[in-house]
């Protein structure tokens, strides 16, 4: 396992901060890697019944447009992954769940991104709204789970996260 020899953080904003890390590998070779911090988050696949997921539409300022995603939210120092994927729910469509299973934990560029995503399946919804800190009114679609590759097909749900928290959702389900 390569050892930090050493660190500096050389970029703060208000939501991620980039350090410059110093590694030296077990071959004696060194290196200088840039990682970007921001945060763990949970992720929600919310099921409004046994057939139907909600999905979110929002804007993606990176990318300039708006997508279909899930409910998500970083987890606020002191909150559990359960307790933010519980308040996400709330807050983006609406909703809270007597039932949350956790489908597993997955990273995205893991050599430059030190983030975590914790995805857990909402299902038994009863309405439930808290105040979110979106600066728009997310647009809340219901869409039939077993037709969501023909989203991801039209190019509607393009977010790598997204699209494995749907298939690993539909895993956990034809295992039960």
């Amino acid at each position: 396992m390569p050892k930090r020899t050493g660190e500096r953080k050389i970029f703060q904003s208000r939501i991620f901060s980039v350090k410059e890390i110093n590694l030296e590998f077990d071959s004696g070779q060194k290196a200088t890697y840039d990682i970007i911090e921001g945060g763990d988050g949970a992720m929600v696949v919310p099921f409004l019944d046994k057939d139907t997921i909600l999905f979110v539409r929002e804007y993606h300022a990176a990318r300039d447009e708006y997508q279909l995603g899930l409910c998500k939210g970083g987890i606020k120092k002191g909150k559990t992954p359960e307790e933010t994927a519980i308040q996400e729910l709330q807050e983006e469509v609406g909703y809270t769940a007597k039932r949350l299973d956790k489908l597993g934990i997955f990273t995205i560029m893991p050599g430059y991104l030190a983030d975590r995503t914790h995805l857990f399946l909402a299902r038994e919804l009863s309405p439930s709204k808290l105040q979110g800190d979106e600066v728009e009114e997310l647009e809340v679609i219901p869409y039939s789970f077993d037709r969501f590759e023909e989203l991801i097909d039209k190019g509607e749900i393009k977010e790598a996260r997204v699209i494995s928290a749907l298939y690993l959702a539909k895993r956990f389900l034809e295992r039960e």
